[in-house]
């Protein structure tokens, strides 16, 4: 009698800003965070900083890496303290995207594992991961900042937007050796996230980007639609 084939782990890589969630964790936690310890006033200057920049043309990889000089001199601690308060008003709040989390989860009962594909930091996506993982927190592949002395340089060791998106998958990926992409799925909701989920079996589209929505119904991906958003 043979011995049954051991069934390969699956993947369901999903972006978190607008797809998993209805909110862009970067501004959202930034201001949950620089209004409760005061600091307002470095917020509103990043902002009209950021603001300038985008319209000189800046790229979106430029403008994430930025943009976290913002946190710099911050404790790494504190940042990840608040996140746990942060993550407990998103969920008061409704900010989980309804039809993709009923997804991963429907996935993750058929034993398709949910990795986090952001270019937002650990320290706000940790909460996430935990109530995406189930019993072990979901994988992340996010944007890497630098830390001296336990705070942080507001420099950065590896931005996670575009295509870098796709180079962090297969490399996670390579880790699993004869692991095929085909059997994965794929969550986005930016024409920028179609590097990754045009390199999955199953990928599947939120219609926030017109341009995303239209390359998606073309190839006939799969479209989730929220009836709350």
């Amino acid at each position: 009698m043979s011995t049954p084939r051991p069934q390969r782990t699956r993947f369901a890589f999903t972006d978190v800003d607008h797809t998993l969630l209805r909110i862009s964790t970067l501004h959202h936690f930034a201001e949950f965070f620089f209004d409760a310890t005061g600091r307002i006033p470095e917020l509103e200057r990043n902002r009209a900083r950021m603001q300038r920049l985008a319209e000189s043309g800046a790229t979106r990889e430029t403008l994430n890496i930025e943009y976290y000089r913002l946190w710099a001199g911050i404790a790494v601690a504190e940042v990840e303290t608040a996140a746990g308060g942060w993550h407990e008003l998103i969920r008061a709040h409704q900010h989980y995207r309804a039809p993709v989390v009923a997804r991963l989860r429907a996935l993750a009962a058929d034993g398709v594992r949910t990795v986090l594909v952001s270019g937002s930091f650990a320290a706000c996506l940790r909460p996430i991961a935990s109530e995406m993982g189930g019993a072990v927190p979901a994988p992340l592949l996010c944007t890497e900042l630098e830390e001296r002395d336990g705070r942080y340089t507001g420099a950065v060791r590896r931005s996670l937007i575009g295509a870098a998106k796709r180079t962090a998958v297969e490399t996670f990926v390579a880790g699993y050796p004869g692991h095929d992409l085909a059997g994965d799925y794929g969550f986005g909701d930016h024409v920028s996230d179609v590097a990754i989920l045009e390199r999955v079996g199953h990928p599947a589209v939120v219609p926030v980007d017109p341009a995303l929505e239209h390359l998606a119904r073309r190839r006939g991906w799969e479209v989730l639609t929220d009836p709350a958003a």
